[in-house]
């Protein structure tokens, strides 16, 4: 891949990214359920994303 990524790395960055898009549209729009969708899909993202890139 290109920039030296690993094979799942991609796959994390895109995770974290929608989970951040939900929590900020959850935030503007006044929508809670996008919010408690949204944390929860940062929070993997970028715990995968710290280990993908330890290997």
């Amino acid at each position: 891949m290109a920039g030296g990524q690993s094979g799942n790395e991609g796959v994390w960055r895109v995770l974290t990214g929608i989970g951040a898009l939900c929590v900020g549209i959850g935030l503007i729009a006044g929508a809670p359920f996008l919010n408690l969708l949204g944390a929860p899909l940062v929070i993997v993202g970028v715990i995968g994303l710290t280990a993908a890139r330890r290997k």
